[in-house]
C-alpha cells in the first residue's frame, strides 16, 4: 500500500514538474501536422491552449514509439500481421498504409489501434514491406519522454 502511495505521489510530483516546464514556453510548441489525422483543429487549439504537454508528448510519440526491424534478419521476426489493426474509431478498417512508401516521418501511430503494453514490446510483422513495426513499451515511451524534456530544457 505504502509503495502504490508513494507511486501515485512520484507521478503527480512529475506531472507538476512537466506542467511548469511548459507554463513557460508554451508558445514553442508547434503541433505535428500528423496530429491533424487524429485531433480536430479545435481538439489541438484545446491541447496547446490547456494542457501544452500533451501535445509535446503526442509530438514525441509520433516518432518514438516504435521502431522497425528488417525481416530479413537471420532469426525468423515473428508477430501480429500488421494487416489486422485497425484505423482508431473505424473497428471495420485496416491498416492501409502502402508498403512501397513507407517512410517513418510521415508514418502516424496514433491514427492506428496498435496494441501496446506498459512493460512489452509487441512486434507487427508487415510482409509487403519487409519490415516489422516494434511497439515500445508505454513505460519505455514516457521514461524516454522525461529525458527528452531534461534535455530540451538545459
Amino acid at each position: 500500500m505504502k509503495k502504490n502511495s508513494l507511486n501515485i505521489g512520484m507521478f503527480f510530483i512529475l506531472l507538476l514538474a512537466i506542467q511548469v516546464l511548459f507554463a513557460q514556453s508554451t508558445s514553442k510548441i508547434i503541433p505535428d501536422k500528423r496530429l491533424s489525422e487524429c485531433f480536430t483543429a479545435k481538439q489541438i487549439a484545446e491541447m496547446q491552449k490547456n494542457d501544452p504537454q500533451k501535445i509535446a508528448y503526442y509530438n514525441y510519440y509520433l516518432n518514438n514509439s516504435y521502431y522497425t526491424a528488417s525481416l530479413k534478419a537471420e532469426k525468423p521476426i515473428e508477430g501480429i500481421d500488421i494487416h489486422t489493426v485497425a484505423l482508431k474509431n473505424k473497428p471495420d478498417s485496416k491498416f492501409n498504409e502502402n508498403p512501397k512508401s513507407f517512410n517513418t516521418s510521415t508514418f502516424n501511430p496514433l491514427k492506428y489501434n496498435f496494441q501496446t503494453s506498459e512493460v512489452n514490446f509487441i512486434v507487427y510483422v508487415w510482409k509487403e514491406a519487409g519490415i516489422a513495426i516494434v511497439m515500445k513499451p508505454n513505460k519505455h515511451v514516457k521514461e524516454e519522454f522525461e529525458m527528452y524534456l531534461k534535455t530540451m530544457k538545459n
